[in-house]
């Protein structure tokens, strides 16, 4: 399935026409479409009704009981190489992935929930 690569609110802006564009697609590729969630702690520390209706909306209110499991890998996979490449960039970055690698371990309890604390399940319809 097709990736963005680098989904979250920080590659997200608002048109003049009050529409969403998506931003910064030089990571795309073809891939599992639920590894696409992995920068959702960006969303989720922003909004957690956001994060939680991007998970909601992505499968129907009918989400896989293994989705969070594979989430938490992704996401825990991906702290921890945001925080190798925020090395590459300066030390301020460092000290902002070490803060998000920090309330990734707390959203999952120190990785002993596979459901974040952040997350809202959805409402009865």
């Amino acid at each position: 399935m097709f990736q963005h690569g680098d989904y979250h609110i920080g590659n997200m802006l608002l048109t003049a026409s009050r529409s969403i564009a998506t931003i910064d697609v030089n990571r795309m590729g073809i891939g599992d479409p639920w590894e696409e969630f992995n920068r959702i702690v960006f969303c989720s520390h922003a909004s957690p009704y956001f994060a939680s209706g991007r998970i909601h909306g992505y499968f129907d209110h009918q989400v896989p009981a293994d989705f969070f499991k594979l989430l938490a890998l992704y996401i825990a996979c991906n702290t921890l190489s945001s925080i190798a490449w925020s090395k590459t960039i300066n030390a301020h970055e460092i000290k902002t992935m070490m803060k998000q690698g920090n309330r990734v371990l707390e959203d999952y309890q120190w990785m002993k929930n596979i459901i974040p604390k952040w997350y809202i399940p959805a409402y009865n319809k």
